[in-house]
């Protein structure tokens, strides 16, 4: 992967890039796929997607996947897990070393909020509240609980067991791009 790619984008002015891998307009609109390093003991946003499942895959590293205290998984290298519409969750750096995130979301519209708030985190304009009504747009919602299926339904696989559950177009171009993921 080339992590000089001019897609990168900053979503928190002084956070860490995130990648656009997969582009929903490359795939028709069938989902995107991002990634983005996370630095020790660091996490991302506490999202839940009210119409968008997201598989989350450990490129490199561990990660911890928690809905509140709640632990929903432990990935290692190569794995991933499904969260479906309504699960809260955080995505947290674990082990000795930075862990390198991978996010599939189908249908992928949450693609276009991120690039709204890279551009708005490139001017310093917004703050936190801005942050969640952007989201809240694109039916993402900072949340800490879940308002559906609880995460106990979900079931930690290798990244490959994954793709035949994503539309065809947008898992081709994982299976080329994340192709070192076993």
């Amino acid at each position: 992967m080339n992590d000089e790619n001019p897609q990168a984008l900053l979503l928190i002015p002084d956070g860490y890039p995130v990648w656009i891998d997969v582009a929903q307009a490359s795939v028709e609109g069938a989902g995107t796929a991002m990634r983005f390093v996370l630095p020790l003991q660091a996490h991302n946003l506490p999202l839940m997607h009210r119409r968008e499942s997201k598989l989350v895959v450990a490129l490199k590293g561990e990660l911890d996947i928690r809905a509140g205290r709640q632990r929903i998984a432990l990935l290692r290298e190569g794995e991933a897990i499904k969260l479906e519409p309504g699960i809260a969750h955080r995505i947290h750096q674990h082990g000795a070393g930075p862990s390198t995130v991978g996010a599939v979301l189908w249908p992928g519209a949450v693609e276009q909020a991120f690039r709204e708030l890279a551009a708005a985190a490139l001017q310093n304009t917004y703050r936190r509240d801005d942050m969640i009504e952007i989201l809240a747009r694109y039916d993402v919602v900072w949340a800490t609980e879940s308002h559906g299926q609880g995460p106990e339904s979900s079931t930690v696989r290798p990244f490959r067991d994954w793709l035949a559950d994503l539309p065809e177009a947008l898992a081709k171009r994982l299976a080329a791009s994340w192709e070192f993921v076993h």
